[in-house]
């Protein structure tokens, strides 16, 4: 057996566990958009998020086991490791959001929740199909074309969370507007974990050609 046969099978499994893991993180997003359409079964949802991110770790510690037995990887091992962590990451947000949500006792989301988390399941979107154009690593133009897509929506997140605070601090009541704050800018931090994922994919590409 050569080295390239020898190398086939190891290089697959590790873009196999990769793409698992962006659509394990595309799942949570869409789970957490879906509990602003039934807010009342919030509990619900949030077992199903978690549950999801459970998930999530699973794939993230077995991408890492395989690390530390690979002699040879597909792609440089701190940028395994980074995707795997950043992605790991954005579930984390998305499952402390949710959280959030049910410990503050919020009876009614706001139009700027339900905006974020759009936001959030369009960029894990992007992601998702962007790292399936890694696999390859020729379609430079498809990958790249997704990471710019993540930033902007990153950009939209930060001018969404400057109106959403302006908003939430005319209330004048300083609880909603410490518990709404803290909401929010937890929505955002998903997003900036979202652009983390992206830039990690550009380097990959930009390294490859």
């Amino acid at each position: 057996m050569d080295i390239k046969e020898w190398m086939t099978p190891q290089e697959k499994q590790f873009f196999d566990d990769l793409e698992s893991e962006a659509e394990n993180v595309l799942a949570g997003a869409r789970a957490f958009r879906a509990l602003f359409d039934d807010y009342p079964r919030l509990a619900d949802h949030r077992k199903k998020i978690k549950d999801i991110e459970h998930r999530g770790d699973e794939i993230v510690h077995h991408i890492y086991g395989s690390l530390n037995r690979a002699f040879v990887t597909p792609l440089a091992k701190e940028d395994l490791s980074g995707l795997a962590s950043k992605l790991d990451d954005v579930l984390d947000y998305i499952n402390g959001a949710a959280t959030r949500l049910a410990a503050y006792d919020i009876d009614k989301p706001t139009k700027a929740m339900v905006d974020f988390a759009d936001i959030i399941l369009k960029a894990t979107q992007e992601i998702r199909a962007g790292m399936a154009s890694v696999r390859d690593r020729k379609d430079v133009d498809a990958v790249m074309a997704r990471t710019i897509e993540v930033n902007r929506l990153e950009n939209v997140a930060d001018d969404l969370l400057m109106t959403s605070l302006s908003e939430i601090l005319k209330s004048g009541d300083p609880i909603r507007i410490i518990k709404f704050k803290d909401i929010y800018e937890y929505l955002e931090i998903v997003t900036d974990r979202c652009e983390d994922v992206a830039n990690i994919l550009e380097d990959i590409v930009v390294k490859g050609r």
